[in-house]
């Protein structure tokens, strides 16, 4: 395998300053402005921007911890009728 080879195989990882690369090749090579491609920040991600005070960072806490109430409590649902439905296939063939 040659190292091209290599290289296309590997799974895109951009580097943590890619997209500061990114706006400066737009800039000096393309000569686009920056402002057409605006930085970007770890708070884009999150809907709603971030936290303002602390009531609003509760509210967001309080929202996580009942959406992963709710997952856990479907997951452990689902096992439980997996379970059932696996014990009622053994005591059917006895």
């Amino acid at each position: 395998m040659t190292l091209v080879d290599y290289i296309k195989r590997q799974s895109f990882k951009p580097g943590k300053n890619q997209n500061c690369n990114l706006r400066r090749h737009l800039k000096t090579i393309h000569k686009i402005s920056p402002k057409l491609h605006p930085a970007k920040s770890k708070w884009d991600s999150i809907p709603g921007g971030r936290v303002k005070n602390e009531k609003e960072r509760q509210e967001r806490i309080r929202k996580s911890k009942r959406l992963w109430a709710r997952k856990y409590r479907l997951r452990r649902k689902a096992e439980v009728e997996e379970a059932a439905s696996v014990l009622c296939m053994i005591s059917d063939r006895v």
